[in-house]
């Protein structure tokens, strides 16, 4: 079963989770849980590699996932016996499911966290760069020199002279 063309996946932003069978929502969860594993994988690599413009694609699958889930883990916060019934295999395989989901998440945010952290130093270093360059007054100071004409240079102050013969 595709986790996007599950029951409950619906395109609204809360979809309701109504499947009534513990053992197909199981799987459905189990389902979900591999989707989004993939899906946070595949962004926190892209992260990594630097190639952050290309997570866009990545954000809604996530998104609809993580809301699927949520709905159905609410289904089951509702009801704690309801993979009561459910064979010990299949909770299992959930509960691994459930430590990997949590463990990817949290990759994910990390590498996410790091990314705006980077972003962020980039912009400081653009704002400083046009801060340095822009210019910061108008005529003369008073050594007679332009105001920032060597910003940014080795030399700061060219010694000069005036010829006071005239």
């Amino acid at each position: 079963m595709n986790a996007m063309n599950a029951p409950g996946a619906a395109t609204n932003d809360a979809p309701a989770a109504t499947t009534a069978d513990p053992t197909v929502l199981a799987f459905e969860l189990i389902d979900l849980s591999q989707s989004l594993v993939q899906v946070m994988a595949s962004e926190t690599e892209t992260l990594r590699a630097g190639h952050v413009a290309e997570i866009e694609p990545l954000q809604e699958p996530k998104k609809v996932l993580a809301q699927i889930c949520e709905a159905h883990l609410r289904q089951v916060a509702a009801n704690p016996d309801l993979f009561r019934g459910v064979a010990p295999e299949i909770r299992a395989e959930l509960a691994r499911l459930a430590g990997q989901v949590d463990a990817v998440a949290r990759e994910n945010a990390d590498a996410v966290h790091a990314a705006l952290a980077l972003n962020r130093q980039l912009v400081q270093v653009i704002a400083d760069a046009v801060i340095e360059s822009a210019p910061s007054a108008s005529g003369y100071t008073k050594t007679g020199a332009a105001p920032g004409a060597h910003k940014g240079t080795a030399i700061r102050h060219a010694p000069a002279s005036l010829d006071q013969r005239l």
